[in-house]
């Protein structure tokens, strides 16, 4: 039994150190992504400089899309770790981490700690849970409460006394926050989990006596924040609710995002591999001879019904399903311990899957060394764009992943293998991630890019970008009063109020008269635009200008010198 405890704690332990290196270390070494890391990372950052904890604020406007619970989160880590590219993607992982830590104590009682690992484990090496946990968005941190959410409630079920109301008091707390971050989506969640589960089990008592204890927990953490913003700022709830829920799910023909019914379908196979490769008899297997189990009902509902429920909006995007995973997660580790125990005459679940990896593996590797030779011949511009010494890293991990998947085929222990076969995949998305080379996206790259003309912009500068520029700009050059030229994209509601509307260039004449008034101020603009793009024409020719792929940055020098100045 010693020696059980001894394997396990190793064990654990070993988890812990495959999420710090496969999560947290190589969260500031990219570029931030835009728009979504850069808007999340300015609107913490001027929650920090602003004081304002309250009221969302993107570039100075109102910006209601979401609560402000997420945004605090992130301002927290750039309070703790600073103004940098891994305090704005922090909570993202940390989320992650935590809801594996949910999924582990929730199986830990039930099952063997092995098993609880091993679905902690799984659940992250999902390719849209590691993608998603390591990207500055809300998803992951949302997910993440929701997890907590379900695994605490779940956890009460079988409590008793001071211990059930403790996990019931814990399963508002997460509610509540998950509502903080992402408003009444997180709410419905957990109830279109929970209740078809208790029907399943024909629990009427507890359907209609266990939701009061978290309700009244989350309103707790909810309601201060709730009656703040509606004193603060009176609109919110209108534009929140009506807007942000009510006009995206049902709208058809204004929805953001709109996609068919089965939009999810290939998103949750994909998202889920390699798993989605191993686990399909598994799985099969496990449901048709122990669908009654509890544990394996509420896991069901639990994929299933927001999956249902997601699919029925009008607007969809693949994060919308993240909390789909950690039950599916719980699943596949379960199905997979009892292939490995049941079907002993039949070959190792993963043992074809992690054969298609491994020469998936050599034949990249093999283009990749074709590539290497090509760029030094000239043939392919490897070198011209210092892409060469950025690809050698993810050569690296895809010939690191190639070694582990070959031992993968070398053992036969079914866990040892798909756990293999997950650390090659995580090794290779790692190095990709990392060595991927920015500067062939706008996306990717533009942060390098300002960072590159930072001299060009002091705090009189006059800056004015667009839809596709604004984030960046705010974020990478600190400010909060970017001028938007053209296109007002997600800042829309912000700029119709009285006190903002002035920010709003609609035309080149706008822009030109802004020009016309800079007097003793340096004006930069940084819109999208193609070196051929016909509104140049239309504005005056600025001092110096630089163009990197379809990004146009003009300055334009003061008309009059500066007071002190002669």
């Amino acid at each position: 039994m010693q020696t059980e405890t001894g394997i396990s704690k190793r064990l654990g332990w070993a988890l812990v150190l495959f999420f710090v290196v496969i999560y947290l270390l190589p969260l500031g070494i990219r570029s931030l992504n835009v728009p979504d890391e850069m808007r999340y990372g300015e609107m913490a950052r001027e929650m920090v400089v602003s004081g304002d904890w309250v009221v969302p604020h993107l570039n100075g406007l109102r910006y209601f899309e979401k609560p402000a619970g997420g945004h605090a989160f992130n301002a927290a880590a750039i309070v703790i770790f600073g103004e940098t590219n891994f305090a704005v993607r922090f909570m993202s992982a940390l989320l992650a981490g935590l809801s594996a830590l949910g999924i582990f104590l929730l199986l830990r009682s039930r099952t063997s700690i092995q098993t609880a690992l091993f679905s902690a484990f799984i659940f992250l090496t999902m390719g849209l849970v590691l993608g998603i946990g390591t990207f500055s968005v809300l998803d992951s941190m949302v997910s993440g409460f929701i997890t907590l959410t379900l695994c605490s409630f779940y956890a009460a079920l079988d409590a008793a006394g001071k211990r059930k109301l403790g996990w019931l008091v814990l399963t508002g707390i997460f509610a509540g926050l998950a509502f903080l971050v992402k408003g009444f989506i997180a709410l419905a969640v957990p109830v279109i989990v929970i209740v078809p589960f208790l029907m399943l089990r024909r629990d009427w008592k507890a359907l209609f006596t266990l939701p009061w204890i978290p309700l009244i927990s989350a309103l707790v953490v909810t309601l201060p924040w709730c009656l703040a913003i509606a004193h603060r700022e009176p609109d919110f709830w209108r534009y929140f609710f009506w807007e942000e829920h009510i006009h995206r799910f049902f709208s058809q023909e204004e929805a953001q995002h709109a996609a068919p019914f089965w939009y999810f379908i290939p998103v949750l196979i994909g998202g889920a591999l390699p798993w989605t490769l191993v686990a399909i008899r598994p799985l099969r297997n496990l449901i048709r001879e122990h669908r009654r189990d509890p544990l394996i009902q509420f896991a069901l509902c639990w994929t299933i019904f927001p999956f249902l429920f997601f699919s029925a909006s009008s607007g969809k995007l693949a994060t919308y399903i993240l909390p789909c995973f950690a039950p599916l997660a719980i699943l596949v580790s379960l199905a997979l311990n009892h292939s490995f125990k049941e079907d002993r005459d039949q070959p190792v679940a993963g043992s074809w899957a992690i054969k298609f990896f491994y020469i998936l593996f050599i034949l990249v590797f093999v283009v990749f060394l074709v590539a290497l030779l090509l760029g030094a011949f000239k043939v392919i511009p490897l070198f011209e764009y210092h892409i060469f010494p950025k690809i050698i890293v993810p050569i690296f991990a895809l010939f690191v992943a190639i070694r582990w998947l070959r031992k993968g085929c070398q053992v036969t222990d079914g866990i040892t293998k798909n756990v293999l076969l997950g650390i090659s995949i995580s090794v290779l998305f790692v190095g990709v991630s990392i060595g991927f080379p920015s500067e062939v996206s706008t996306n990717l790259g533009i942060q390098n890019f300002l960072q590159k003309h930072r001299n060009e912009v002091d705090k009189q500068t006059i800056l004015v970008g667009n839809s596709k520029t604004v984030h960046a700009l705010c974020y990478e050059y600190k400010r909060n009063n970017v001028y938007l030229f053209r296109n007002k994209g997600e800042l829309r509601y912000g700029l119709s109020f009285p006190d903002a509307q002035h920010r709003y260039l609609k035309d080149p004449c706008a822009l030109q008269d802004l020009l016309a008034k800079r007097g003793s101020n340096r004006l930069v603009l940084v819109i999208k635009s193609k070196p051929n793009d016909a509104l140049r024409a239309e504005l005056p020719k600025p001092n110096h200008q630089f163009q990197w792929l379809k990004i146009w940055y003009a300055v334009y020098e003061p008309l009059t010198p500066k007071s002190g100045k002669k």
